[in-house]
């Protein structure tokens, strides 16, 4: 598995926000007279692995746009039934496949143009959650010619896209 830049700096903000607690813990504990160091070490602990983290994500991982940490959980309100896969496959063909091909493949005739050139969706697909697919359909891409869709289809039919899109990751277009 691979960890994209943008998962490292979200895990470098929570660890930057532990390191704050445990400091605001440090300094109520040394206002009240009590024990602090150990609370201090674990504070400084914290803020060196946010900030290897973060040095980590802007020097050796990839960077490669993530959505927001919360879409990783988002379920998709989308049952798994016949016609909204079909009807997600209609968006896929009418709206994407100009760019990602008609198997998802990154090889739709506007894909010789493009700087970067579209993801292949039969791989990259699969390392998502529902929701941040839903999230990378929606608001589009940035860096990227992937435009934002959440104007243009509704939310039902975003929904749809996101299961046409699993079926079709998994083989069975």
């Amino acid at each position: 598995m691979t960890i994209y830049r943008g998962t490292l700096e979200q895990l470098a903000a929570i660890l930057f926000v532990g390191a704050a607690a445990f400091a605001l813990f440090v300094a109520y504990r040394y206002w009240r007279r009590g024990a602090w160091r150990r609370t201090a070490v674990a504070a400084a602990a914290l803020a060196a692995l946010a900030a290897a983290t973060l040095a980590a994500a802007y020097t050796v991982a990839p960077n490669l746009p993530a959505a927001p940490l919360w879409t990783r959980f988002a379920a998709n309100p989308v049952p798994p039934a016949a016609e909204h896969v079909s009807a997600g496959r209609t968006a896929f063909q009418t709206k994407c496949a100009v760019c990602h091909g008609p198997r998802g493949r990154g090889d739709g005739p506007a894909a010789l143009t493009m700087v970067p050139r579209p993801l292949d969706l039969t791989v990259h697909v699969p390392l998502h959650g529902d929701g941040e697919i839903f999230w990378f359909i929606s608001e589009g891409i940035g860096g990227t010619q992937m435009p934002a869709w959440k104007n243009d289809l509704t939310e039902t039919e975003r929904w749809q896209l996101v299961r046409y899109l699993r079926e079709l990751a998994a083989g069975r277009p």
